[in-house]
């Protein structure tokens, strides 16, 4: 399974994992298994120029409203990547004419607005709050 290749730490199939992800396929369980990438990726990021090309294709996705089941794991891998880029994408998708963009745009922002800041020494967070979000 390319996840588990990917969990082994095989280049390769990390590559082919993100242009999965990045892809437009509609098959069987597609969906599903972008999640799972997903949820991997989200706390083992490979390189940023992948990562970009993941984020590219779920701004686009959310935007235009491409999107399917278990969407929610994209976004919050997009959300841990690039909270600022987002946020401009969920304003975007906020004022869609479709009802249901406009939920997806609402519930980044929301995400977004609650995600606490860690600092690398351990002390207690702060709400993540414009460029500060960077981390």
């Amino acid at each position: 399974m390319l996840i588990d290749d990917v969990k082994r730490g095989d280049t390769d199939a990390a590559t082919r994992a993100v242009a999965f992800v990045a892809a437009e396929s509609f098959g069987i369980w597609h969906n599903r298994a972008r999640a799972k990438l997903c949820r991997y990726f989200k706390n083992h990021p490979p390189p940023e120029d992948q990562c970009r090309t993941m984020l590219n294709a779920i701004v686009d996705r959310l935007i235009d409203g491409r999107f399917y089941e278990q969407f929610k794991d994209q976004l919050s891998m997009a959300m841990r990547f690039a909270p600022d880029r987002m946020a401009d994408a969920a304003a975007v998708a906020s004022s869609s004419d479709k009802d249901y963009i406009r939920r997806y745009g609402a519930w980044v922002r929301r995400a977004i607005d609650s995600q606490t800041i860690v600092p690398s020494d351990g002390s207690p967070g702060t709400p993540a709050t414009g460029p500060a979000s960077d981390g």
